[in-house]
This record gives structure tokens, C-alpha cells and sequence, in this order.
């Protein structure tokens, strides 16, 4: 396994190297792209569709449609920047890693918001207040976990590298856990999503639990669940390839030869 990562073991030419990415950076598009289609395809024309706090049935539905489109999609794609720009300048490439992950946080939040929308609003078959208990179920101990882990990375993310900007001692310390927690978040994200898959089979796909039958609903469920796995891995083998790995352009490296020293002098 470690010569898989160890940058000195090479087996492709570079233009090989090159064919390989490509290939599983479209891949990872492709299978993204489909986790993304049939969440929404699921929770729209068999989960009745979509509506706000009027209907806490149909809120809980944004809940996996944005989780999957947020935490899974848009998190790997502002993983991915560093190698998919790898040859553009850093700030560009930072620039849009922070607003992607930006716009995960809205998506996470709104989220959020439905399921416990869905779960205080709750009324019974009569339309009386019947509250669904929170916090209940390991999906729900695990992915509230994970969300924290997220806002807590996000945040020192963003104050150490983007505003307002910590010394590059400091940015150099933090850095390798900073990428070691993202990809930890990540997985951790893909395996939240199979366990909520799961248990909303459970609970709603009666085709199974009762039929014993497989229908499209319950397939359609279990794609979303295998598309977000492979995308995870597409992503993971893109990321911890090191010979993929962004390089600093010769203009950053000097600048940051000059910030290290100055930094060390005074």
C-alpha cells in the first residue's frame, strides 16, 4: 500500500500519468453527477416532492437531496481544485475552494433545518402535532458529528488560509492535519449517506420490509448509496496520488522563500 503513495515509485510515463487522472476525474463527474440526479429523481416522484415548514412530509426531502449535493458532490468537488488546477495560481484555485465550500455549508445547514423541521412539525393521520424525537438513531448521533467536524474545519480553514490569513510558520503546521481531517470528513460523509439510505429504506420502502420484493424505489435508493461510495473513491485515488499533487508555481515559491525568511528574522 505505501508504494501506491510513495512519489518515487513510478510506473506510468507522465503522459500516461496524465491519461490515468483524466480518466478518473471524469469517472468521478459521471458517478457524482448520478448520486446527484437519482437522489433527486428518488425524493421528488417517490417521495412526493418538495415543499417548506407547510409540509414537514415533503421538507424532510431536502434533506438527502441537499446532503448529497452538498456534503457529498460539492465537498469532493473543493477537494479536487488543488488537483484539477493544479497548474493555475494558488489564489484563484483557494478562491474557489472556500466558496465551494461556502456553498456546502448553506446546503449542509438547510438540511439540516428540514430534518428537524420534519421531526418537531410532525403531525399525526388527524393533522394533531405528532413531534418526532431528534437525536435518536446512530445516523443522526454520527452525522451531527460529522457536520460539527465540518463548521469546525471550515472555520479554522478559513481564518489560518483565506481571512485573515495566519504567518506562514503557522499555515505550514496546520496544513498537514487541515488535509488529513478533510479527507477524513469526507469518508466519514459517504458513510453517513449510506447509513440514512438505509435507514429511510427501512422505514419508508415497505416493498421490501413488507413485500419482500425489490421495486424501483428501493433501487433507485441503493444506486444513490453505490454512486456516492464510488465517487468517494474516485476522489480519495485523486487526492492521495502525490505525483497529482498541486506543485508551487515558480513566482509562489520565491514569494514564499521571501515570507520564510523574513518571518524567521524577526
Amino acid at each position: 500500500m505505501s508504494l501506491l503513495f510513495d512519489p518515487g515509485f513510478v510506473i506510468l510515463r507522465e503522459d500516461q500519468s496524465v491519461k490515468l487522472f483524466n480518466i478518473i476525474l471524469v469517472m468521478s463527474q459521471v458517478f457524482g453527477g448520478l448520486a446527484v440526479l437519482l437522489v433527486t429523481i428518488w425524493m421528488s416522484k417517490f417521495e412526493s416532492g418538495f415543499a417548506w415548514s407547510e409540509d414537514p412530509d415533503k421538507e424532510f426531502n431536502y434533506h438527502p437531496t441537499f446532503m448529497v449535493m452538498g456534503m457529498v458532490f460539492l465537498f469532493g468537488e473543493s477537494i479536487l481544485v488543488y488537483r484539477v488546477f493544479r497548474n493555475e495560481r494558488k489564489k484563484f484555485s483557494k478562491t474557489l475552494h472556500v466558496i465551494l465550500h461556502s456553498v456546502v455549508l448553506v446546503f449542509m445547514l438547510t438540511a439540516l433545518k428540514a430534518v428537524f423541521d420534519y421531526h418537531n412539525l410532525h403531525k399525526d393521520a388527524s393533522g394533531n402535532p405528532a413531534p418526532i424525537v431528534n437525536m435518536v438513531s446512530l445516523h443522526s448521533w454520527i452525522g451531527l458529528s460529522v457536520v460539527i467536524l465540518f463548521c469546525t474545519q471550515y472555520a479554522i480553514g478559513f481564518i489560518t488560509y483565506f481571512f485573515p490569513g495566519m504567518p506562514i510558520p503557522i499555515r505550514q503546521l496546520v496544513m498537514p492535519f487541515h488535509q488529513m481531517f478533510g479527507v477524513l470528513i469526507f469518508i466519514f460523509v459517504s458513510i453517513t449517506v449510506a447509513m440514512g439510505i438505509s435507514e429511510r429504506a427501512a422505514w419508508k420502502h415497505t416493498c421490501w420490509t413488507k413485500d419482500g420484493q425489490m421495486c424501483a424505489q428501493q433501487a433507485i435508493s441503493s444506486f444513490v448509496g453505490v454512486f456516492t461510495f464510488l465517487y468517494t473513491v474516485c476522489v480519495l485515488l485523486l487526492v492521495l496520488n502525490p505525483r497529482w499533487k498541486r506543485q508551487p508555481l515558480p513566482e509562489e515559491e520565491g514569494l514564499h522563500h521571501l515570507t520564510s525568511s523574513h518571518s524567521m528574522t524577526d
